[in-house]
């Protein structure tokens, strides 16, 4: 099953007419790597999407759009404690990293807070 980087890369290359192999040659790894990417077998390496826009030369838009895909991809996120975090602000971190564990009602509203948050 395809995660939602696999589906824009794949539309990317639909859209332009390469080949999987094509995709990975330009950017400098295997075949059976990207496929493992796309696919979620294998995680997200640090750099990937901007090899893949400039190789393909990509926009604005479609680099936000390849962006956002590949941060709805990825397995585990590390969360930055800075030094002028509070105990507060270090616990909030924590209780974010434990996200997973709250029921499903839960974190939608969380997700919906955060999104409104950020946007």
């Amino acid at each position: 099953m395809l995660n939602p980087l696999g589906k824009a890369l794949r539309k990317l290359r639909i859209d332009r007419g390469w080949l999987l192999k094509d995709m990975a040659q330009g950017i400098g790894v295997a075949t059976s790597f990207l496929s493992g990417i796309e696919t979620g077998r294998k995680a997200i390496p640090a750099g990937l999407v901007e090899k893949v826009a400039v190789w393909a030369g990509l926009n604005g838009d479609e680099l936000a759009n390849l962006r956002n895909a590949a941060m709805t991809s990825q397995r585990e996120f590390k969360i930055a404690v800075r030094s002028d975090f509070s105990d507060g602000d270090r616990e909030a971190a924590a209780l974010l990293a434990r996200f997973g564990e709250l029921p499903r009602e839960k974190r939608d509203s969380l997700h919906l807070l955060l999104k409104k948050t950020f946007e």
